[in-house]
């Protein structure tokens, strides 16, 4: 016999999208409810388990959403009817003290700020639930360490907290892989961090499944929870896609795109290229020198209206463009100065006249011998040097101009 759980974290039920402007009324209707939608679908799964391990910020304290409390109250009534165990720890978005308004129903139990072990059997197995909540919005704690052990077949720990060596986020209830190493575990619970991470899974399984559905530009691909089976000592984790939008982000050079309606043509072809069964908020960064770097911003708005019109359907792709164009490189005009870029230039020129010279290629031989660079280049051709030689320049000299432009800016 098997036992099956559930584990997500940081559902942030009914919290709005961020870095979108400009989109239309059924776009804003469809991101309005996608964390439900994110959220119901998990619900769907956990009526097929035993448990279902919520790891914190499941509420966004700061958006007192009415629909929210709502959405939650009767996913867990319905739960309940199914007989699903539920456990939860508030998290710093979530803390303790806003969940005593809850009417919570008797199959969830949130864990104290103290620390709490449930023991209870399932089938054949003994089952030890271990969980701490965060008391407030900035516990600065390591949680892990008031954590009480768990004993039984099967020993699960409920934390949301900052695992070191993570970026992005806040550390709240910061804590060590040593930390969590010590103790006898064979499933650790975490949430917080919005990507999903499988940090350990020999000894005990280490994990954040990271948030059900991204809410704006980096928080990229497909979001969910996962899936563990338990049977007979052993275990199997399945991620689980849930979340109904995806963000997706593409970088697009545009040296070699000179017009808009090529541009148009293109974006067409990415966004088919980027389609599936849901829908897509496709960001995409247009860099380096372009011929397009001028064009006014009512060409720019008309660029975007025709790529993302007929986009009302179920797996709509809606591209959102971010610009960091430079104007086009003149070498001639720009070798001229006395600056780096000037010198870097005049450089190149003289190194690209060069490239026939034999006392050259002995100077390089052991770059070329290298067997990373052998492997990668050791087959150019004279005339494939020089191109290599030429766009190496390119790609360098827009990303010293943009920087440039930057720092101006």
């Amino acid at each position: 016999m098997s036992l099956t759980f559930i584990h997500a974290a940081d559902i942030h039920l009914g919290t709005p999208f961020k870095g979108l402007t400009n989109i239309s009324t059924w776009l804003r209707e469809r991101l309005i409810s996608a964390s439900f939608d994110a959220f119901r679908n998990l619900v769907d799964l956990a009526h097929e388990a035993d448990m279902l391990l919520m790891a914190g910020d499941v509420l966004e304290v700061d958006v007192p959403h009415l629909r929210a409390r709502l959405e939650l109250i009767r996913s867990l009534e319905s739960l309940s009817r199914k007989g699903v165990k539920v456990f939860l720890v508030a998290g710093n978005h979530d803390p303790y003290p806003m969940w005593k308004a809850f009417p919570l129903p008797d199959n969830v139990h949130l864990f104290s700020p103290q620390g709490e072990e449930k023991r209870f059997l399932c089938g054949n197995y003994a089952v030890s639930v271990c969980g701490i909540s965060h008391g407030g919005r900035d516990v600065k704690e390591n949680l892990v360490l008031r954590l009480p052990q768990g004993e039984g077949d099967l020993r699960i720990a409920l934390v949301h907290a900052f695992l070191e060596g993570q970026t992005g986020h806040d550390s709240y209830a910061p804590c060590s892989l040593r930390d969590l190493m010590s103790r006898d575990f064979h499933y650790w619970a975490l949430g917080h961090i919005h990507q999903r991470r499988e940090v350990a899974r020999d000894d005990s399984w280490v994990i954040y499944p990271g948030n059900i559905q991204g809410r704006h530009p980096g928080e990229t691909g497909e979001k969910g929870c996962y899936k563990v089976c338990w049977s007979n000592g052993e275990g199997q984790i399945e991620f689980c896609q849930l979340s109904p939008v995806v963000w997706m982000t593409e970088s697009l050079a545009l040296s070699d795109i000179r017009t808009s309606e090529k541009l148009v043509g293109y974006l067409d072809f990415l966004k088919e290229e980027k389609r599936w069964k849901g829908g897509t908020i496709l960001r995409v960064i247009l860099e380096g020198p372009s011929d397009l770097y001028g064009l006014m911003e009512d060409d720019w708005q008309q660029v975007l209206d025709m790529i993302n019109e007929s986009e009302d359907r179920e797996d709509f792709v809606w591209t959102v463009l971010e610009r960091r164009l430079t104007p086009p490189l003149d070498l001639k005009v720009l070798s001229r100065g006395e600056g780096f870029i000037a010198h870097l230039i005049r450089e190149a020129g003289t190194l690209e006249k060069d490239m026939g010279n034999l006392s050259l290629d002995r100077e390089l031989g052991l770059l070329w011998h290298h067997k990373e660079v052998s492997r990668l280049l050791g087959g150019l051709t004279q005339e494939k040097k020089v191109c290599a030689l030429r766009e190496a320049l390119r790609s360098a000299l827009a990303s010293l101009i943009q920087r440039e432009a930057q720092t101006e800016a």
